[in-house]
């Protein structure tokens, strides 16, 4: 399971920054593919361990995006946000801790409303604390749908495309 965190990891970052930080359509369509890592982390794994990935993967985006510390700030966000998500999400009984929330282990809906909320807030905080002021309000907050749902998109191909049917 460390192997395949480590492998990850390094996937979504090699992704990230040779593909999808060269796709810009105006300024409106920037998807970050790299919280993928964060989305498919173990139920069980402790947050101070997440909080620490989480640092370490945006500072890692950071530095090959030239951001200071816009990606760090808002994967750490929602490192910290997830475990709230996740209980708020789960029915009696559908959530084992010992599984990744992927498309594969949690279904569809499950993971189309997890993945979703989890994104937008990354995008709300990263986008926000770029412009860092609210006199272009809904051009930022069209950013953020938009961005949204380009990431959203790229994510869910991917899970799609390494979905396993249930034996």
């Amino acid at each position: 399971m460390i192997m395949k965190n480590i492998l990850r990891f390094i996937l979504v970052v090699v992704l990230q920054v040779l593909i999808f930080n060269n796709i810009q359509f105006s300024g409106y369509i920037n998807p970050h593919f790299y919280i993928l890592f964060i989305l498919l982390l173990p139920i069980k794994t402790p947050a101070w361990l997440t909080l620490i990935l989480a640092f370490i993967l945006g500072y890692t985006i950071d530095l090959f995006s030239q951001s200071p510390g816009l990606h760090a700030s808002a994967t750490v966000f929602i490192a910290f946000i997830r475990p709230s998500i996740i209980s708020a999400i789960k029915t009696s009984g559908e959530t084992n801790v010992d599984i990744e929330p992927s498309l594969n282990n949690m279904g569809f809906r499950w993971f189309i409303i997890y993945s979703t909320i989890i994104i937008v807030i990354h995008h709300s905080i990263y986008f926000f604390m770029e412009v860092f002021r609210f006199s272009n309000f809904l051009d930022t907050f069209y950013r953020v749908i938009i961005s949204s749902f380009a990431t959203f998109i790229t994510i869910l191909l991917f899970q799609l495309f390494t979905f396993k049917k249930s034996q």
